[in-house]
C-alpha cells in the first residue's frame, strides 16, 4: 500500500461524501498512527468532533456537510440553522477546541446574551478538556495530563 502525504489528502478529505469519510479516515489512521489523528483532529472538525472528542450523536450526514460548511467558510457569515441543530457544538464547542490544537496560544472568548449561558459553553470544554485522555494521547504537547495540578489558574474566572 502507498503512503499518503497527509497535507496531500486534505482537499480528499474535505471533498470526500458521508458515505466515504470513515473509509478515508481507516486509511490515515492505519498508515499514520497517532500523527495521522492528530492531523485528522487538526484538519477535520468531524473527525475531531465525533473520534476524538466521543459525540456519536453527531454522526449524521446532515451535520457533516455543516462541519465541511463551516470549515470552508469560517469567518464572516451569520450561520442561521435551527435550535437544537448542532450550531454550538459544531462552532463553539468542536470549533474552540481545535482552534487550541491549530494554535496552543489561542485566545478565545466566550459571548453571550447571559453570563450563565457564556459560563456553560466554557464548563462544556473545560470538562472536555479536564476528562478526555484521548486529547491529552493525541496532542500530548497541547494538553495537560493532570491540568488541576499544572494549571492551577484554570478556572471559570481565570
Amino acid at each position: 500500500m502507498m503512503r499518503h502525504d497527509l497535507d496531500q489528502l486534505a482537499p480528499d478529505l474535505h471533498a470526500a461524501p458521508f458515505e466515504k469519510i470513515c473509509d478515508l479516515w481507516e486509511i490515515v489512521e492505519a498508515e499514520h498512527g497517532l500523527e495521522g489523528r492528530a492531523w485528522l483532529g487538526h484538519n477535520d472538525r468531524f473527525y475531531l468532533l465525533t473520534r476524538i472528542l466521543h459525540r456519536l450523536d453527531a454522526v449524521h450526514p446532515w451535520l457533516y456537510a455543516r462541519c465541511r460548511e463551516v470549515e470552508a467558510n469560517p469567518d464572516d457569515y451569520l450561520d442561521l440553522w435551527a435550535r437544537e441543530h448542532y450550531k454550538s457544538t459544531i462552532i463553539t464547542f468542536a470549533g474552540a477546541i481545535q482552534e487550541i490544537i491549530r494554535n496552543p496560544e489561542v485566545t478565545i472568548g466566550i459571548f453571550s446574551h447571559t453570563k450563565p449561558v457564556a459560563r456553560k459553553f466554557l464548563n462544556q470544554i473545560k470538562k472536555e478538556l479536564d476528562g478526555n485522555a484521548e486529547l491529552v494521547q493525541t496532542y500530548p504537547d497541547i494538553f495537560w495530563a493532570d491540568p488541576k495540578r499544572q494549571a492551577p489558574q484554570w478556572s471559570e474566572e481565570k
